[in-house]
């Protein structure tokens, strides 16, 4: 257990040392065609394992989710605090 306890720190280091070194690599992969098994619309192919590296179009579609998540998150925030009549800029002195 206590081997197993760092694996996952591990890893993250091994991540962010990649991302600093490397950080345009994704973006310099070429446009892989859709591996998808009978073109599955991306809606449709949630939870479909890919078998290579994403395409812009999956780049861009990803971002643009993460930013989605991002900004409910963001005005949930906002909402709880000025529910609990907090106001953001106390908190940023």
């Amino acid at each position: 257990m206590v081997i197993q306890a760092r694996i996952p720190p591990a890893l993250a280091g091994i991540h962010n040392f990649i991302i600093y070194h490397d950080p345009t690599e994704v973006e310099d992969m070429v446009d892989i065609p859709d591996p998808t098994p009978g073109n599955v619309p991306p809606e449709r192919s949630f939870g479909l394992l890919a078998s290579g590296a994403p395409n812009p179009a999956e780049r861009t579609r990803a971002k643009e989710k993460r930013d989605q998540i991002a900004q409910a998150m963001w005005e949930s925030y906002q909402a709880i605090l000025a529910e609990r009549g907090v106001d953001a800029v106390e908190l940023l002195e």
